[in-house]
């Protein structure tokens, strides 16, 4: 009799190498070897992007299988000694846990999953979680990572918008050593597939972003909207040195599933995620640096809202608000200042604005210059014709407004994983594909 397994995966990589994704290919392509069924692709889930003690981009990773009961040991077996085999165990920092999970995915489980994405949760909660699931829960060192492993589980990327990324990895000889990646190649690749996909450059800067730089052993990613996409643009880069293995991940990035818990100022609490909507109080003050500091009333009390310079148009924005603006900001929340907490602003989206107004001196009726003052209740005089107007007085003119009732995000290369590609609410469609049409594992890249 078949059972699906839920294997999820979490905290193998760290910053000497190590890649949890690295981790779950491996598995992925031994169980496809070992002729057992995948029910999906693996999912690669970004959290909580706020943890403070997460490594790059808080990704955890679930694979799931067909599998007949008299095999679950086996596959359980094969599962640790892949988690043991590729993570770099006396890193400090490097907690990795394996979960197992037999059949549906319970409804505690699922909420769980979406709480990791907004709050910090803790391992005696993830505890409580596991057994009432009925997950079986394995630990290398510490207990940690059973906290992501327990959320990939749950995700539901089968069931909600999500979409695709496909990671090539380097050979072990090629580790530590700069990536050999045509970036022309990217660029044609982005022209062609740039609808198809996104992150591929940042267009400000010419930034090639499918690469990262550090030691780990992913190649390069390449994200979209679909596996055929993703796949094909893929083939189009053009690679100086040897792949080990590739594989296409389903997952929530680009999705910004991050930002949709609505928050009160006063619940707030440190490294949560979430959107809050207010009125803009004070006129925004421009530190040292060019980071942008604003405070925001909501129905609740009031939170300071920081949009850093690194943020480009975001924070340009951010300078151009005004008090009685209405906004809706999306970020994580830092520790408190003041007995306030702090938003770091990644997204800002403009829903009212107010009217600008300043006194200014009038035109001349004669000539249309602008007139200026003679002194304090002497009337004006213009600059061009000398016609004067002893009773005159300043007026009041509307002055334009610099930013509009939209959203504002940062450039592609000052992004998170979740963030939205494009700052426009965009329908990306729960794509319905079979991961046997995209056998990749099968494909010899030695």
């Amino acid at each position: 009799m078949l059972t699906e397994l839920h294997i999820g995966v979490d905290d193998t990589d760290s910053e000497k190498g190590g890649c949890t994704t690295y981790t779950a290919t491996v598995l992925f392509q031994d169980l496809i070897r070992r002729g057992f069924k995948p029910s999906d692709f693996p999912w690669l889930v970004r959290l909580n992007p706020n943890i403070p003690w997460k490594t790059r981009g808080n990704g955890a990773l679930a694979v799931h299988f067909f599998v007949d009961e008299k095999q679950i040991e086996n596959v359980q077996r094969v599962a640790l000694e892949t988690v043991e085999r590729t993570t770099v165990v006396s890193t400090r920092g490097t907690d990795p846990a394996v979960v197992f999970l037999k059949g549906e995915v319970p409804r505690i489980l699922r909420e769980y999953s979406t709480r990791a994405l907004h709050d910090v949760l803790s391992v005696r909660e993830a505890r409580v979680v596991a057994a009432r699931a009925g997950a079986e829960v394995h630990a290398l060192i510490g207990v940690r990572g059973m906290i992501g492993s327990l959320a990939a589980i749950g995700a539901s990327l089968d069931s909600v918008e999500n979409t695709f990324e496909i990671i090539a990895y380097r050979t072990r000889e090629n580790l530590g050593t700069q990536r050999k990646i045509d970036h022309d190649s990217v660029k044609l690749m982005n022209a062609k597939y740039g609808n198809a996909t996104f992150n591929n450059l940042d267009p400000e800067s010419g930034r090639i972003l499918v690469s990262p730089h550090g030691p780990d052993p992913v190649l390069l990613g390449i994200r979209g909207y679909c596996p055929q996409d993703v796949l094909s643009a893929f083939d189009e880069v053009k690679l100086s040195e040897e792949v080990e293995r590739v594989m296409i991940f389903k997952t929530n990035q680009g999705t910004e599933a991050h930002l949709r818990k609505t928050r009160r100022a006063v619940d707030l609490k440190p490294h949560q995620s979430g959107t809050l909507t207010g009125r803009v109080e004070n006129v925004p003050r421009v530190m040292r640096g060019g980071h942008v500091i604003f405070r925001l009333m909501d129905d609740s009390g009031l939170i300071d809202c920081a949009v850093y310079r690194p943020t480009g148009s975001l924070a340009i924005a951010a300078r151009e608000l005004m008090p009685g603006d209405r906004v809706r900001v999306g970020g994580g929340i830092r520790g408190r200042r003041d007995g306030r907490p702090t938003m770091n602003v990644e997204k800002l989206e403009v829903t009212h604005l107010v009217e600008k107004i300043e006194y200014a001196n009038p035109m001349c009726e004669d000539c249309g210059a602008r007139c200026e003052s003679m002194g304090r209740g002497q009337g004006l005089r213009c600059k061009r014709c000398g016609q004067e107007a002893e009773n005159a007085s300043k007026i009041l003119v509307r002055q334009q407004r610099h930013i509009g009732p939209t959203a504002y995000v940062p450039p592609l290369r000052a992004r998170r994983h979740l963030a939205r590609p494009d700052p426009v609410t965009r329908n990306i469609f729960q794509h319905i594909a079979r991961v046997e049409e995209f056998q990749l594992w099968a494909k010899d890249y030695n």
